[in-house]
């Protein structure tokens, strides 16, 4: 992806194993032209697909997780055209939560200082996470 990073591959790839082992699946990681990061299988059956992130902060630092506009709207075409989930899986520094990408978000613009970019963001309610407890 265009901003991804070797740390994000790493980060994606523990968390996708930390969620692997919790629900049972056998989770096979999407080719880079995907919006998604991950599909999940059990038994041979698809049951639903993943987004991961990573941050450097607790869940309890801010009252949404950002993610861009393009990501969520390409999340729901998915959910709806396979009539699957589509999970957003985000590691906070003291947990990691769960949320359907399809539940309510508002739309914000953001600006990334990092990145000297701006956006249409989906802001997803830390509130609407369930947290998993997983460490």
């Amino acid at each position: 992806m265009l901003y991804e990073t070797t740390q994000d591959r790493l980060n994606e790839s523990r968390v996708s194993k930390i969620i692997a082992d919790y629900g049972g699946f056998d989770m096979m990681k999407t080719p880079s032209n995907y919006v998604l990061d991950a599909v999940a299988f059990k038994d041979g059956e698809c049951k639903c697909f993943f987004e991961f992130k990573s941050r450097s902060c607790a869940s309890t630092d801010y009252d949404s997780m950002i993610i861009t506009l393009h990501k969520a709207i390409g999340a729901s075409n998915i959910a709806r055209a396979t009539k699957r989930k589509v999970w957003l899986v985000v590691e906070w520094t003291d947990n990691i939560g769960i949320i359907d990408m399809c539940s309510d978000y508002e739309i914000g613009y953001k600006s990334r200082k990092d990145r000297g970019t701006s956006d249409l963001h989906a802001l997803y309610p830390i509130s609407g996470f369930k947290m998993l407890n997983l460490f």
